[in-house]
């Protein structure tokens, strides 16, 4: 591992629904192939979210606890690649409804965090089937800061403005559908734009749902902090390989210091303009 590189890998691919197995035998076979291709070390390999089973909302009868077999199956990939691993899975809550949950594992097996969605999608129904995250959580890795979304987390910019100037790297890890595909590109390149931050968002492919309803074409992205872009591509199963570098970070931020000149929303003053009456 180069310090202040990292090696990114993107897993673009179908998921296979409710079915762990099927879905563990896919991303082993997909990295198993691609490495081949990718000349050097992988540093972080990034999966999408609830990669194990889709995004299922019979999250009761799905949910894993801690530990349990995705986490398990994670830690074996993390230990075969020497890679820090960050995937998506259901999180048994014992507090009430399930998370839809994240976890970034070490090749030592260690869970370096978990984190939760923040923002449930109401408008699919997951707010009847999952808990809300109520923490960002954020890792070092190689010198750089990362900090993990999940999917309709990115329609919040307040989230990723919390850690603007902090976070080198944000990685978004989605199930996100074609009909709104357009939002997905726009809105993950405008989130690095504006937090001059490298942004990792990795799709599915494949149709979804309990009556195989609802396509997904993948457009997983690697993102720079000034909005050049690498495209996975439309409907094809890959891992796309990125290169990050520090030193691109700093040097954009201080060649263009947008970031220095933020104004909190406190210290800004709203008001409403009323136009005199007229007798």
């Amino acid at each position: 591992m180069n310090p202040n590189e990292l090696n990114v890998a993107l897993v673009q691919c179908d998921l296979s629904w409710e079915n762990q197995e099927a879905n563990y035998e896919r991303v082993e076979s997909l990295l198993k192939n691609s490495s081949k291709t990718f000349p050097g070390q992988t540093d972080l390999i990034l999966l999408p979210e609830t990669f194990a089973t889709g995004f299922t909302m019979r999250s009761e009868r799905i949910a894993e606890p801690d530990g349990g077999p995705t986490e398990t199956f994670l830690k074996k990939i993390a230990n075969d690649t020497s890679a820090h691993v960050c995937a998506g899975w259901i999180r048994k809550n014992p507090g009430g409804k399930p998370f839809n949950t994240v976890s970034v594992v070490a090749p030592d097996g260690e869970i370096v965090l978990r984190y939760s969605k923040i923002h449930p999608f109401t408008f699919g129904g997951e707010d009847r089937h999952y808990s809300a995250g109520s923490e960002i959580v954020s890792y070092d890795l190689n010198g750089f800061r990362i900090t993990p979304f999940i999917c309709y987390d990115i329609r919040f910019p307040e989230i990723f403005r919390r850690l603007a100037g902090e976070t080198d790297i944000f990685t978004v890890h989605a199930n996100w559908p074609v009909p709104r595909i357009h939002h997905w590109e726009l809105i993950l390149k405008t989130r690095a734009v504006e937090n001059q931050a490298y942004v990792f968002g990795v799709n599915r492919i494949g149709i979804a749902g309990y009556n195989k309803s609802i396509p997904h074409n993948g457009h997983s992205l690697a993102i720079e902090p000034n909005g050049d872009f690498t495209d996975a591509g439309e409907n094809v199963e890959t891992v796309l390989f990125y290169r990050a570098d520090k030193k691109r970070i700093s040097e954009y931020r201080e060649n263009f210091p947008v970031l220095s000149d933020r104004r909190t929303p406190e210290s800004i003053e709203v008001r409403t303009a009323v136009r005199s009456s007229r007798t």
